[in-house]
Order: C-alpha cells, then structure tokens, then sequence
C-alpha cells in the first residue's frame, strides 16, 4: 500500500470513529420525549419530598419563599451581592419605576487559592466577600458607613440552599468550582453577615436570600413590558428565570397548593394573606442522577467520576453547562490519540501539549469559535488551537474537531430545551388563556454568546412534546445581569 493509500486509510479511521462518537451525542426528539415526561416526574416528586437530605427523591424543588413578582413601577435603591461560578459582584440598583433601573457594580474575579486550596475555610470565603463589599460601599456610597440606620441587601447564592425563609438558608454543598467542606451545612447569609459586622458594616443587613435563577426571573419581570410586539401583541407571562452559563438552572413560578412539602399551616397562612404561588428553584443541574434517561458517553462517566469536585451530582449540568463543554471536547481529543487516530506527531497522550493534558484548561470560548468557522482550511480553528492549547492540526484533524464541537453543542442545547418544555407542559400556562404566550428570562455566558445556542435549543423545543406549535408560543429573552438585578428586587419584598 502507497503511502498515499495508507494516509487516505488513515484519515477514514478517524472520520469514522469520529462519526461514532458524534452518534452518541444525538438526542432524537424520542430521548426528548422521555427525557421531558422524567423531568414532569422528577417535579411532582420534589415538591412533595420533605426529606431533603434523600438522595435520588426527584428534583430538589426548594421553596424561595418569594410569593411575588415585581411589575415594573416599583422605586428606590438597593444593595446586592452576587456569588457565582467565577466572580463576585457588588452591585447598587436603581429602580426607575418604568421598567428601567441604573446599576453600579465591582466584578471580582473569584481568586484561585480559594477554589483550589483544599486547606480553604469558611472564613477564608466570606472574609473575601466582606472585604470586596466593604471596598464596593466605600467607593461607590460612603454614606451606608456614616449612617446607623438599617441598609438593605439582597444575597444571589448560586448554589444549592436548604432555605428556611426569605433571608436564611444552609449550604446542601457546593457545585461548580468550590470545595469548602466546612460550609456545607451552614446558614450562608450568618456567614457572610458576620464578616460585614467585621468589616464595620454591621448595618448592612442581608434581608434576602436568592438563587441565580429566581434573581433573573424577578429581573425579568421588573424590565418585562409582557407584550409581545414580534407576533400580535398578545400579552406573555413571564414564567421562569434560568442560567445556562458556567453552571445551569431555573425556576419557575409554581401554585402554592402543589408544593406539598411545606406545611399545610404556612401553606394556609400565605394563602389567607392572598398569596396564590411561590417561586421554587428546581435547581435542575441534579436532574436525573440516577442516570435512568440522561444520554450518557464514556466522557461524561469519566468526567463525572474522576475529574469533577461533586462526582454522582449534577450530572445534567455535567452535559449542559460551559464548564464541561470544552472538558467533554478535551477528553474526546485525548482518547483519539490515545487509539492513534489524531496528532500522531506525539507518540504518547503524554507528550501532548501540556494544556492539552491538563483538566478544564480548554474553554467553551474556544469551542464558540470553531463552531462558526467558515475559513478556508478552518484556518480560525487553527490559530484558536495554538493560541489556546499550542496544538498544531491539520486540515483533516481541523474538520473532524469541529463535527465533535458542533456535537457537544448541539447535545448541550437540546438538553437545555427539556425543562423549559416541561415546566411550561406541568403549568398549564399555554393554555390557561385564549392565545396564551409565555416568556423565559435567560442569563449566562452561554445563552448568550455561544453561536446558534439559542436557535438549537428553539429547534429542540419544536421537537419535544410542545410540538412547533407550542414553541412558537415561548419566548426566550436575555435578561442582563439577572441575578444582581433580582437580588435587589428580592430586599425590597423583605
């Protein structure tokens, strides 16, 4: 055989072996069908467990205790902080009372030693986000130090919270990148009001307590005109807040009298005070631990077990999210090698680039790039490759790493679609008025940058059992610094 015959043979493998990968990665609108009426399932069993430590009792379903919306008119500053997968913001809010508000914030980027140290306390955390407080406050509004009077602020926690009323919650544990095992178990708001008291800013009290997702959903509902000029004009309801960023989640706004888990006495005493629902954080990144319908690869096995910090936990967020896309994307590229399908001019998978070797050194960014890649050779892919990981390819290598890109990030999308369409199936929203619209407040870095994120996951909705019809009726709107935004809202119902 040539040289030529061998090399051509050799390009085939790959193509077919990529070919297979790709294949597993294929959710067919049957997986969403299953996976949409699991999720149903997983919901009604949450909202009746009262077992909260209960491993695999359906979806967590945590109570917010916030029984309202904002509408737009509402007036005055507040004071937020937002802890999430890679920052931590401090940020004031101005409500204009037009739908509008006026936001100054300071962005901290979270520091490594306290997501890598293994060493790192409690104390160490809050003492941080202290610190960056008290820097925020005496730039921006001196003033809250030179008062005794009370200032309140809303608290985004992005992370799983047993939460016992509107400003009191205990870490369940930790997702993403932290691993602080002496927090788990703790009220996170005494934690953090402690080291403000510490900082001379006992006066600064956390009066609310808020996911991600139930912040971006109350933002969406301050800044909502629920209208929707793009079809006829039909009034749509807002519905859910979700993240697909770093990290993913959503809530929802949900009847009182179904969330079973909270005593029938407080359920009576909302309701005699006319409240009729409440907002629950599904926290869906655990949906389906149990692994009974998730599409699951050999990647995301060994990601799961051997390479995150929560193995067995959140494991549709292990599929979904921008922390484990580039991941999943690293590990195929590594097990091709090792099977001496790409970059033989390295021997051994240990004479691969070092970044290339190194776990989550490969960002989603970098996969938002060779998505759109139209250039000939896929010369951007190229220099994305050796930027990032000083990985040189060829063109056949180039062609085969942008099919298992465009994979990944196909998989990613149409999973993202499935709680969206299962929450709007359980509420009955579409149908509870003639023409009924619905919106849903997205934020996160990947709904809102990545290529085509958004038109995937449209595309999977019209594949699941809403059918096109009911796609049409659901409206996706970014909602611009939702946890912030929503913390503050959430101080003000306080």
């Amino acid at each position: 055989m040539s040289f030529d015959d061998l090399h051509k043979a050799s390009q085939q493998q790959l193509t077919t072996a990529v070919d297979e990968i790709c294949k597993e990665f294929e959710v067919t609108p049957q997986k969403l069908d299953e996976l949409t009426a699991h999720f149903i399932e997983q919901m009604q069993m949450g909202l009746s467990n009262t077992d909260e430590s209960a491993e695999n009792k359906g979806l967590p379903m945590i109570p917010s205790f916030v029984t309202g919306s904002p509408n737009g008119t509402e007036k005055g500053m507040l004071f937020a902080a937002d802890l999430g997968g890679t920052n931590f913001r401090v940020c004031s809010v101005t409500l204009s009372g037009d739908h509008t508000y006026k936001m100054e914030q300071m962005k901290s980027k979270i520091p490594d030693e306290l997501l890598e140290d293994e060493n790192v306390s409690s104390e160490d955390l809050f003492s941080y986000l202290a610190r960056r407080t008290a820097a925020f406050i005496k730039k921006n509004h001196p003033e809250v130090t030179e008062t005794k009077d009370i200032v309140k602020l809303g608290f985004t926690f992005s992370y799983p919270v047993l939460q016992t009323s509107l400003n009191a919650g205990t870490l369940i544990r930790w997702t993403k990148g932290f691993n602080i095992p002496d927090t788990v178990g703790k009220d996170v708001v005494q934690l953090y009001q402690e080291q403000l008291a510490k900082q001379g800013l006992g006066n600064l009290k956390v009066v609310a307590l808020t996911n991600d997702t139930v912040g971006t959903y109350l933002s969406h509902c301050y800044t909502s005109q629920n209208t929707d000029s793009m079809t006829t004009g039909e009034i749509s309801e807002p519905i859910i807040g979700c993240i697909f960023g770093t990290g993913t989640n959503g809530c929802y706004m949900e009847e009182l009298d179904k969330v079973t888990k909270l005593p029938k006495e407080f359920r009576d005493k909302l309701a005699a005070q006319g409240k009729t629902h409440m907002v629950i954080n599904t926290e869906w990144g655990s949906f389906d631990n149990e692994l009974k319908v998730l599409p699951t690869t050999k990647y995301d096995v060994y990601i799961d077990q051997k390479l995150s910090a929560n193995p067995g936990f959140h494991l549709f967020e292990k599929r979904v999210s921008g922390m484990f896309l580039g991941e999943l994307l690293r590990n195929i590229l590594i097990d091709l090698h090792s099977r001496g399908l790409i970059f033989n001019q390295y021997r051994t998978n240990e004479q691969l680039p070092h970044r290339l070797q190194t776990p989550f050194e490969l960002d989603s960014e970098v996969l938002s790039h060779i998505e759109i890649d139209d250039s000939t050779g896929l010369r951007e892919t190229e220099l994305s490759l050796l930027q990032t990981l000083r990985l040189p390819t060829s063109p056949t290598e180039r062609k085969e790493i942008q099919k298992i890109v465009r994979a990944i990030s196909r998989r990613s999308a149409y999973l993202a679609a499935v709680p969206i369409a299962a929450i709007t199936i359980k509420t009955g929203v579409l149908s509870k008025r003639y023409h009924g619209e619905v919106e849903v407040g997205c934020d996160g870095s990947v709904v809102e940058y990545y290529p085509g994120f958004r038109s995937m996951l449209r595309h999977a909705l019209a594949l699941s059992p809403l059918g096109s019809e009911g796609e049409r009726k659901v409206h996706l709107r970014l909602a611009k610094d939702g946890s912030g935004v929503g913390a503050a809202l959430c101080a003000l119902v306080a």
